[in-house]
């Protein structure tokens, strides 16, 4: 039997290779107990090396939420502009909106007209200052700051969404995996996307294709859960349909 940091190792190096990987698939291929398992894992995001969560672990370099904002917004620039031209045709008059924090979904402020009279929420404190600036009415929810970015998260913030009637929920996250289950790396902010998926708001999710595919510890919701998929390409044909339609930017 190998030595544990021997173990460790190669846990490291698989999980660098193949994204994700869950407990039970680790205790399989090392012939180790569940609870060894577990404790491999603690031992390496003690050390920084892994993310850990709901049953299985991914590599810290998967993060992106820990990338730059600049960077990110660098990222698929312009299918995100076309995504978020696409999703900003979804309002209408007065609507009471919320953008997450993500870069897609703040690609939508170029597109978002002010004679709309539009109330917006976010949880991005970069979206509130750009969506200040372009003059609208705009809330930033408060909340714990997530890591090294500029987003806020946790139960603070879902429970500040509870006191506003909100129409839209435009959101993306780190991708979806093949199954259709949409998938992120960040804890605190998926919690909040979950907490407003179950309020009955009009749910739209943007996403484009280099995200489909993939696999990250924290579950949101599946696709088939939302009303409104908008991307840059159709989805793949084993993927679940949103309820109402996939809108193509």
């Amino acid at each position: 039997m190998i030595q544990r940091d021997e173990r460790l190792e190669q846990i490291r190096e698989l999980l660098d290779r193949e994204g994700f990987l869950t407990v039970e698939a680790l205790s399989r291929r090392f012939y180790i107990s569940l609870p060894t398992a577990y404790r491999d894992l603690r031992e390496l995001e003690n050390q920084k090396l892994i993310i850990r969560g709901q049953g299985g672990a991914m590599p810290v370099a998967a993060e992106k939420a820990n990338l730059p904002l600049d960077l990110r917004k660098t990222i698929n620039a312009a299918a995100k502009d076309r995504i978020g031209r696409r999703a900003a045709e979804l309002l209408q008059p007065g609507s009471v909106i919320f953008l997450d924090a993500s870069t897609t979904a703040a690609s939508m402020i170029a597109h978002m007209r002010t004679d709309l009279n539009l109330t917006v929420l976010t949880n991005s404190l970069d979206t509130a200052m750009r969506l200040k600036q372009a003059g609208h009415r705009t809330y930033c929810v408060g909340g714990s700051l997530i890591g090294n970015s500029v987003a806020v998260g946790g139960k603070l913030a879902s429970d500040v969404t509870d006191h506003f009637h909100i129409d839209l929920l435009f959101f993306s996250s780190y991708g979806v995996d093949s199954h259709g289950m949409i998938i992120d790396t960040e804890d605190m902010e998926s919690t909040l996307r979950r907490h407003l998926l179950h309020k009955p708001i009009t749910s739209v999710f943007l996403c484009d294709a280099t995200k489909f595919g993939k696999s990250s510890v924290f579950r949101i919701a599946s696709i088939e859960m939302v009303d409104y998929v908008v991307s840059d390409a159709p989805l793949p044909p084993d993927f679940p349909s949103p309820r109402r339609d996939i809108l193509l930017g």
